[in-house]
């Protein structure tokens, strides 16, 4: 039995930073709706792309939550909240 949910392109998800270096939610909101026009069938968001282990709770919350403004109902998204 298949899960057509967690079927297809599921990109890990990079964090987007403004100018200073902080977590940038407009960005973060803008690289969401560019990776849902191309397609992708859901996000993972907070894991294996490396960073999240820098990233305090805080800001693993900003991304998670600004990513979940964009993906509502659009794709599904797939939280790490794991560490090694």
């Amino acid at each position: 039995m298949s899960n057509e949910k967690y079927t297809g392109i599921f990109p890990a998800f990079y964090a987007c930073y403004d100018d200073s270096g902080a977590i940038s939610p407009e960005r973060v909101r803008a690289l969401t709706e560019y990776l849902i026009g191309k397609g992708v069938n859901g996000l993972y968001v907070g894991g294996s792309s490396g960073e999240c282990i820098y990233h305090s709770v805080a800001e693993r919350k900003i991304v998670l939550e600004n990513v979940m403004v964009e993906a509502a109902g659009k794709i599904t998204v797939i939280a790490h909240v794991a560490c090694n």
